[in-house]
């Protein structure tokens, strides 16, 4: 009778989690939409990038990295270690499951059977977010539905990307660019099979001491090295202590950091082709093209560009702020020579 109750149990909470996750699927253009890096961008009219400055100080996140963009050793290290049978299943790795135990099964310190579809789903919805404690009984059913229903609308490459952009990886690292940029100093797509598996092991417990890491990497880079090849771990503890001390990822990138924080907080939000943005004013372009010119005078494209914008605007520019500007670099009597 005991066992009837729980199985009744069972059966009532996945059919409730199968209501709701139903009405509430998200769709894969949805999330990465939505997807914000930490990071405003200040770009010029031709798409050139001018400043890159931190505006989020909560967590630290780059741009949303396409599957096509990110290493094939990460991608072939995180399957092989994470869910060897990604492609094979629909969101729940059955055969994991029945292997495991019951108990060993709903541990909330056991991973085993957890896909990365799962894992996906408990960071797409705050109600199944892992909690310190780890997820309860209810939370690990709300996995399990949520994971099938994902499947049966996103595709694998789908899936691999939102994980892959959405995972905690250390601290206040979220996603795999902001990660490589960080601990690697490079883009995603030039991950070698050491930091690949570097990585992947961070997936597991982000916030491990390097030996462990590094001894996670390493059973990571045995499974990535082809059948009877030779694997030397040796320096790996010192590689990963070393990356994990690394802060390549800057908070600001460009000619001129105060000017950007000075206008960004100016700036007013807009719908454009490329979704809502801040927008700066003309006078604020025309300031930052002036910095890159005073900082470097063989820039003339610079020159010629603040020539273009004030002839286009020149009726509504703000002289006041453009006379302020140019007072800024030293160079009030340039304006007057560009504007004839």
């Amino acid at each position: 009778m005991k066992a009837l109750r729980v199985a009744t149990v069972m059966a009532v909470l996945l059919t409730a989690f199968s209501i709701r996750c139903a009405g509430a699927a998200t769709l894969f253009e949805e999330v990465k939409t939505s997807w914000h890096s930490s990071d405003t961008l200040v770009l010029d009219r031709q798409g050139e990038l001018l400043q890159r400055v931190r505006t989020d100080n909560t967590v630290r996140k780059g741009k949303w990295t396409a599957l096509q963009d990110i290493s094939p050793a990460l991608r072939t290290a995180l399957v092989l270690s994470e869910d060897k049978r990604f492609y094979e299943h629909s969101g729940v790795d059955w055969r994991a499951v029945s292997a495991a135990a019951w108990g060993n099964l709903w541990n909330s310190k056991t991973r085993g059977a957890s896909t990365i579809t799962m894992q996906l789903a408990g960071l797409l919805d705050e109600d199944l977010k892992r909690s310190s404690g780890g997820r309860s009984v209810v939370q690990k059913i709300g996995q399990t539905v949520s994971a099938q229903l994902l499947e049966t609308q996103w595709r694998k490459d789908q899936v691999l990307e939102a994980y892959l952009n959405l995972v905690p990886f250390r601290g206040e690292l979220i996603g795999i660019d902001a990660l490589s940029r960080t601990l690697f100093g490079k883009a995603p797509h030039g991950l070698d099979n050491r930091e690949a598996a570097v990585a992947a092991a961070l997936v597991r417990a982000p916030n491990a001491k390097p030996a462990q890491v590094a001894q996670r990497a390493c059973a990571v880079l045995k499974l990535l090295k082809p059948s009877g090849a030779a694997m030397d771990c040796e320096g790996l503890d010192l590689y990963a202590q070393a990356a994990l001390q690394r802060r390549d990822f800057t908070a600001t990138e460009g000619i001129a950091p105060h000017l950007a924080r000075r206008l960004l907080a100016q700036a007013s939000e807009r719908e454009t082709p490329m979704g809502r943005m801040r927008i700066i004013s003309v006078e604020g372009l025309i300031g930052f093209k002036l910095q890159g010119f005073v900082n470097d005078s063989t820039r003339t494209r610079d020159l010629d560009d603040i020539r273009a914008l004030l002839k286009i605007h020149r009726a509504s520019l703000d002289m006041d702020a453009l006379h302020e500007y140019f007072a800024l670099f030293n160079k009030p009597e340039l304006l007057h020579e560009l504007l004839g």
